[in-house]
């Protein structure tokens, strides 16, 4: 693809995100990001990246700690070339990355979080326990090779010891004795062997071998005579130390080298996941968010410039509407070209995957090229004028533009005669208007105002400017087209007012019906403005008399709610009473029947009492339980099963859920219950008449066999009902749902077929069955 990506300073956004980077193949990979205009890989970019800052804002943390670079040891491994400890502790530092990353993406499905894009790098990712293993029991986290890392090192370690101690025994000794010889009374190594620092008169007298001279000569470090053997016996063992530390290192490497393409994988996708993470912690900084893709509409709401400080930079919308081409007219230092700039730089930003700071609910389109003529670019080495160097660079672009290309100029034709400028400018975009692309042009040329309002495609725009201040606000304004404002200007700074008026009379004669044009636009244009603020106003007064209307439905609720609650408590003790009272009758009916005595209207009045505590006992059942709500169990009376309140309707009716299908009754066919009573099952082959058949089964929190079950019952209302098709919500979670719907759906010869859900339907969380 052709993009200007320099002129409009990709490169500065590239090293914005480098400094979220982790890894120095991230901070290199980076910087080599282009646009696409693959529609379906710039989608998959920005959903990997949008899924990313979720994961941040969610859990606060990035996965990407302690990566290593291990390209090179790769390598090595691969021909053989044995490894050295600081390359084995990076390759099991990176494995530990790995563990925290499947650690990490285990933490999003925990929570639920949508992971669909980034999902199948997690799963790639390979982790290598054995190999890490390996090197740990023979390496130690300081770089140390452990003593058991083999028998024979373990054995020549212990006589390495051994040796040591026993030439540091003879050098110690010798110490006391040749104590008036030495210059200091440390024992010193040089050339691998110890030594002692002998004063230089001494040198002739002393038996040993002459190994190094101090700086000023007079100390001289020799080997006494009696270690000689013993420093070569130790030098000989160290010898074979670092050979078997070679061959131990030989053998990691070589399992290194059976796991490179593993590692490599996994080095990959861990830089690949740094990017992309890098580029969501730039989203965040910026309030970045994900423009939907288009066709053929673009509309950013409230673009900034991520190149200018955030406390400072303007946002503008920046909407096409049906048009094609925006002409932006006004003085210079107005901020049109940083609106042109802002319109590149995002588009650029989006189609290589990063999200741009525009708000909520923007759309544009994924454009076939992008090119930018913008600044003053005189060519020294090419002998061109400002003027020649514009034709320059907009004769490339005509030779090299096509459809749903966008091309941005920046004060077309100027550098030369303003007539000639302004026709060229005129033909320049006629030329353009052949091709189905989008344009955005600015100019101070007057003519380029009314060429615009003669188009379909084409609309008039300007950069707001603030008299008061003498400076512009950068509020894009789409319709008006801009003035320059000059005469007002002078007038402020000064300049001599009959000078003002007599090139006010001037102009005049020039543009009169141009300047009442632009002032009836502007005034139409404050009175939209007002339309719409007025309209907001009620907008923000209707929200306000809902909430009003919600607060007060709560308190109402809350109140009723608190009533019924006292009701309960006050049966409730009333209740315990009774049942104590039972209590006492029973005990005094066991004491009756037991006695000699036993008397007839005793028993009768514990008869009277234990009646009228049911007759409380039933009222109190029905005074509580007469409320239905929403999610109560409930006997339903007419087909003697059990159901649950989905919905409270007008007119005393509830939605009620009988297994999968959903029912409308009136409150008197329902009866609550705390428990599912025991009901009569239907007889088999009967069909229950229902209000509605519905066409979705959720079985989110359903577990595998559950799902199932629940799946065939479903089913077979379906085709009872002679429904068509139905949806299946499962979710996203583990994909474990997903995957029993597809089983079920594969083994049941009454579903023709079967497709996930559209945009509107609940996406791949949503399955949709048709039947035969």
């Amino acid at each position: 693809m052709l993009a200007e990506t320099r002129k409009l300073e990709f490169e500065k956004i590239l090293m914005q995100i480098r400094d979220y980077t982790i890894t120095d193949l991230a901070k290199t990979d980076v910087l080599l990001l282009k646009p696409l205009v693959n529609q379906k890989m710039i989608k998959k970019l920005l959903e990997e990246t949008y899924e990313a800052m979720i994961f941040i804002q969610r859990l606060n943390e990035t996965p990407l700690t302690g990566v290593l670079n291990i390209k090179e040891s790769l390598k090595k491994a691969e021909i053989g070339s044995i490894l050295n400890i600081e390359e084995f502790l990076r390759i099991v530092s990176h494995q530990e990355a790995i563990s925290r990353s499947q650690t990490y993406i285990k933490k999003i499905h925990q929570l639920d979080i949508e992971s669909d894009a980034l999902d199948g790098y997690y799963q790639n990712l390979i982790s290598l326990p054995k190999l890490k293993e390996e090197i740990e029991t023979v390496i130690d986290k300081t770089g140390k090779i452990y003593d058991n890392a083999s028998i024979k090192l373990s054995k020549l370690r212990k006589k390495i010891k051994i040796l040591e101690e026993r030439i540091e025994t003879k050098i110690n000794s010798l110490l006391r004795q040749e104590a008036n010889k030495l210059t200091d009374s440390l024992i010193t190594i040089r050339n691998n062997r110890l030594v002692l620092p002998i004063k230089a008169e001494y040198k002739n007298s002393f038996k040993g071998v002459v190994h190094d001279l101090s700086s000023s000569g007079e100390t001289v470090f020799m080997e006494p005579i009696s270690c000689f053997v013993l420093n070569n016996e130790l030098q000989n063992l160290l010898l074979e130390e670092k050979k078997e530390v070679d061959r131990i290192l030989k053998e990691l490497t070589k399992s290194v080298g059976e796991n490179v393409l593993s590692l490599r994988s996994n080095l990959d996708i861990l830089t690949y996941l740094d990017i992309v993470f890098a580029k969501a912690k730039h989203a965040i900084k910026f309030n970045s968010s994900k423009p939907s893709l288009t066709e053929n509409e673009i509309n950013l709401l409230n673009a900034r410039h991520p190149l200018i400080p955030q406390a400072e930079v303007v946002g503008n919308n920046i909407n096409f509407h049906d048009y094609h081409h925006i002409i932006i007219t006004g003085p210079n230092t107005g901020g049109k070209t940083v609106t042109l700039k802002t319109l590149g730089l995002l588009s650029i930003m989006l189609q290589s995957g990063i999200l741009i700071p525009v708000d909520e609910g923007s759309k544009t389109v994924v454009f076939s090229g992008i090119f930018a003529d913008i600044g003053d670019e005189q060519s020294i080495e090419q002998s061109l004028s400002t003027f020649s160097s514009h034709i320059s660079k907009i004769t490339y672009i005509m030779k090299n533009v096509k459809s749903k290309s966008l091309v941005l100029l920046d004060e077309i034709g100027s550098g030369t005669d303003p007539k000639e400028g302004a026709s060229l400018a005129i033909s320049i975009i006629n030329y353009l208007r052949k091709f189905n692309l989008y344009s955005m042009v600015t100019t101070h040329y007057p003519e380029l105002k009314t060429y615009a309002f003669d188009l379909d495609d084409t609309i008039n725009a300007s950069v707001e400017f603030d008299i008061d201040t003498l400076k512009p606000t950068y509020k894009l304004k789409i319709g008006v087209p801009g003035t320059s404002n000059a005469l007002e200007i002078a007038k402020r700074l000064g300049l001599n007012a009959s000078v003002i008026e007599a090139a006010k009379k001037v102009s005049l004669s020039f543009d009169t019906d141009v300047s009442h044009l632009i002032k009836k636009l502007e005034k139409q244009s404050i009175e939209l403005e007002e339309t719409i603020l007025k309209y907001k106003e009620e907008i923000n007064l209707l929200k306000s008399k809902q909430e009003k209307l919600d607060k007060l439905y709560i308190e109402e609720k809350v109140r009723q709610n608190k009533l019924l609650s006292d009701l309960e408590n006050e049966k409730r003790i009333e209740l315990e009473k009774l049942e104590s009272k039972a209590k006492k009758i029973i005990n005094d009916l066991n004491e009756l029947k037991q006695s000699a005595t036993f008397k007839e209207h005793e028993l009768a009045r514990l008869k009277h009492e234990a009646k009228s505590i049911n007759q409380i006992d039933d009222s109190y059942q029905k005074t509580v339980q007469t409320k239905i709500s929403v999610g109560d169990k409930v006997l339903i009376i007419p087909y003697q099963r059990n159901g649950i309140v989905n919905k409270k309707l007008p007119h005393g009716k509830y939605e009620v859920l009988m297994g999968s299908l959903t029912v409308t009754l009136l409150e008197s066919d329902l009866e609550y219950i705390d428990t599912p009573k025991k009901v009569v099952n239907p007889i088999k082959g009967t069909v229950l008449k229902t209000s509605e058949a519905k066409m979705e089964l959720d079985l989110r929190g359903y577990r595998y066999l559950d799902a199932i079950d629940e799946l065939d019952k479903f089913v077979d209302t379906c085709l009872i009902n002679n429904l068509e098709f139905a949806y299946i919500i499962h979710g996203y979670g583990t994909g474990a749902l997903k995957k029993a719907v597809d089983e079920f759906v594969k083994n049941n010869s009454q579903i023709k077929k079967m497709r996930p859900g559209g945009q509107n339907e609940g996406g791949k969380g949503v399955t949709v069955i048709y039947f035969k």
